[in-house]
């Protein structure tokens, strides 16, 4: 469902980009007679209507692509670690010092039940 949904919004945005490009492409340039350009003025607010709808509807594809990639993400098993005063926590312990002492325990370990 989302993911028809996702095709029909680039789709559509695909469109709007074409259709805003031919906009900007007519605008007049301005000219002696028409210093101020207002010549121009209908064709800047259809041009500017259509980048709002681009705008809107790039944030609407970005939100179900945002909810799909959720949806098929696996969720990360929550473990408990043990602090420097034994005190369990679920925050990740990020010291390098600690990594790398767990790292060379659990070396030491695995070559102790190898036997190498």
């Amino acid at each position: 469902m989302k993911e028809t949904r996702i095709v029909e919004l680039k789709k559509e945005i695909e469109k709007q980009k074409e259709l805003n490009i031919k906009l900007f492409k007519s605008i007049p340039v301005p000219s002696h007679e028409d210093p101020r350009n207002k010549k121009a003025e209908p064709i800047l607010v259809e041009w500017r209507e259509g980048s709002k709808k681009i705008k809107s509807l790039i944030k609407e594809l970005a939100e179900l692509e945002r909810e799909v990639n959720d949806r098929n993400k696996p969720k990360e098993i929550e473990k408990t670690f043990v602090n420097g005063f034994k005190e369990a926590t679920k925050r990740n312990i990020t010291c390098s010092t600690y990594e790398r002492a767990n790292r060379h325990m659990s070396k030491e370990i695995l070559l102790f039940i190898g036997g190498k």
